[in-house]
């Protein structure tokens, strides 16, 4: 590995840092639409929108672990769904699609909708019953909502290390 990689590698770890600090500090008191957004589940999806597939699915996995640590949804239902959503959106981004805004949007929807998801599992799985009526519009929809307002701030965030670091065409050839 070069140094310029291992660089660019710690630029993301100190980002997803920030991010994680800003989930557990931030928006752990701003709540839009009442819900915590999950920033977390977005870095993955932009992570593996730069980077591809197998850098998607391990740093799925170790943030996944993370966010777990700090009060996830269960021990193996995030670093799961991370995993899969970075190396799904790693695999569309770089071998079908070319990398484009709307490609990560739908990425960005797709991976909110893989969050609620996650969080209806783990309420099946903890909770006694549970009244859909009630947890969809309560629970579920805002914070859907609340990732996918927030969902800029890591992709902002993580771009400028992205285009640090890129190789240029004539770089390849």
């Amino acid at each position: 590995m070069t140094a310029a990689a291992v660089c660019k590698y710690v630029l993301y770890a100190l980002m997803s840092l920030f991010l994680i600090l800003m989930r557990t500090t931030f928006f752990a008191r701003f709540r839009p639409f009442g819900s915590s957004p999950d920033i977390l589940i977005v870095a993955v999806a932009v992570i593996a929108f730069f980077e591809g597939k197998r850098a998607g699915a391990i740093y799925g996995v170790a943030i996944g672990f993370i966010a777990d640590a700090l009060g996830g949804v269960g021990v193996i239902l995030l670093p799961l769904a991370y995993m899969l959503v970075g190396y799904i959106c790693g695999v569309v981004a770089t071998e079908y699609y070319r990398r484009s805004v709307l490609l990560f949007l739908i990425f960005d929807l797709a991976a909110s909708i893989v969050r609620m998801f996650v969080s209806l599992l783990y309420m099946l799985l903890v909770w006694h019953t549970v009244d859909l009526s009630v947890v969809i519009p309560g629970v579920l929809l805002p914070e859907f909502y609340a990732t996918l307002a927030i969902s800029p701030v890591p992709a902002l965030l993580l771009l400028p290390i992205y285009l640090l670091f890129r190789k240029k065409k004539k770089e390849l050839d």
